[in-house]
């Protein structure tokens, strides 16, 4: 029984890191790793209930072994982000402080949101799944200027310029705004470039293998994978068009683990993944968390902070983050 033990860890731990590898990699784009991307990450934990007990039983001296185990688990598995030590002070005059949120799934509390903007000194807020008939009133309220395209917005104290769309999902999706873009006047006559996104969600096809459709499900997952590929690139396109530097937030509706963030969104820097600590979770379902929302900057700033918000009264959670220009204007 003590062999079986010791034989028990070292495949557990074998088969943990082969599963981080996959996510890590290329190979993370098919179905399966994609499955497990969207689902409880925490399952690969259980086994732990078991074999740590176990072996105090019958080899105490080897119970050690599971550090290595838990730290695959929460670091690259689960994307448990350690605290980083707090980058340098800049002039308040060159910081631009950030949130976005998707607004949907539920009755947003206008009044928490608006709270949370006054006690961060929030400067561009970024929204999705936000109807006019909540936007118009919530930004009448701040005396904000606003730019919105159906269901995306991005609004500022500071003057915005007009709106242009970034990018639209495919017929059959009657042809829905994907992403919104405008410019915003700063300080000394600089201008940034402003990307507010809504990619489309898997829950369809991931739907599809709940209910063990192994048929459907994986095609169903390539689809939209391509689908997402093709949208994606159509938005950085867009985006390229400026030599401004440039702030991209919103619902990505994908972790950045994932082939269909990462081949195209890499390039940008994923403020909680410099700056923030811990799971990061934006989109909570009844058993596990989810990070989907996101902040990216490009090379022309530096993440000062970032952290996740409360619950807002939506299915998501608003992401803040504080970013530093790096380059003169």
């Amino acid at each position: 029984m003590k062999r079986a033990t010791l034989i028990l860890a070292i495949v557990y731990l074998l088969l943990l890191i082969i599963g981080a590898a996959m996510m890590h990699t290329s190979l993370n784009s098919h179905w399966l790793v994609t499955l497990f991307l969207f689902s409880p990450r925490w399952v690969v934990a259980l086994p732990l209930l078991l074999l740590v007990p176990f072996t105090l039983l019958l080899r105490w001296r080897l119970t050690p072994i599971y550090l290595i185990h838990t730290v695959i688990i929460l670091i690259p598995i689960l994307g448990f982000q350690l605290p980083r030590r707090n980058a340098n002070p800049v002039d308040n005059a060159r910081t631009l402080r950030v949130l976005t949120c998707n607004v949907g799934g539920g009755t947003l509390d206008d009044r928490q949101l608006i709270e949370l903007i006054h006690d961060n000194r929030i400067d561009v807020v970024m929204l999705q799944e936000c109807p006019q008939a909540v936007s118009e009133p919530l930004f009448q309220k701040l005396d904000w200027q606003r730019r919105q395209v159906h269901h995306i917005v991005i609004g500022s104290p500071l003057p915005l310029g007009a709106s242009r769309v970034l990018g639209r999902q495919s017929e059959d999706k009657f042809r829905a705004v994907a992403g919104i873009g405008c410019e915003l006047d700063w300080h000394q006559g600089s201008r940034i470039q402003l990307a507010s996104l809504h990619l489309p969600t898997f829950r369809p096809a991931l739907e599809k293998l709940q209910h063990l459709d192994f048929d459907q499900g994986p095609v169903a997952i390539e689809r939209m994978g391509q689908m997402r590929r093709g949208l994606s690139k159509q938005i950085v396109d867009a985006i390229d068009e400026s030599e401004l530097p440039t702030i991209v937030a919103g619902d990505f509706n994908v972790p950045i683990e994932s082939a269909y963030y990462r081949d195209l969104w890499s390039h940008f820097q994923n403020a909680f993944s410099i700056a923030g600590s811990g799971l990061g979770y934006t989109k909570y379902t009844r058993f596990h968390g989810v990070r989907i929302d996101h902040v990216l900057a490009d090379e022309n700033w530096t993440v000062q902070d970032v952290h996740v918000g409360p619950d807002l009264g939506g299915d998501h959670r608003p992401v803040i983050a504080e970013l530093a220009r790096t380059t003169a204007p």
